[in-house]
């Protein structure tokens, strides 16, 4: 019962990564995924570069999929990933 529910928290998160890196090379920011972990992507950026990463990982991620149930994405930002937790 767990495999269809799993399954499409894995796509959903491999799409949210491909939309993600191509939003990023779009707006040519200086900034790169560098990990993902379960439903979490790690994103390394220039801090001038911020804002914008952080706008596009949301919209990205709220939108990888359509759901009856809105997806909602929560963003930190922080200098190490142990700062974020």
């Amino acid at each position: 019962m767990n495999a269809p529910v799993q399954g499409t928290a894995a796509d959903l998160i491999k799409i949210a990564m491909v939309n993600t890196c191509r939003a990023l090379e779009d707006e040519g920011l200086n900034a790169a995924i560098i990990l993902q972990v379960h439903d979490e992507l790690i994103i390394e950026s220039a801090e001038n570069d911020a804002d914008k990463v952080e706008k596009i990982l949301q919209e990205s991620m709220e939108s990888a999929m359509e759901l009856d149930v809105p997806l909602i994405a929560e963003t930190k930002r922080g200098r190490t990933w142990g700062e974020l937790k």
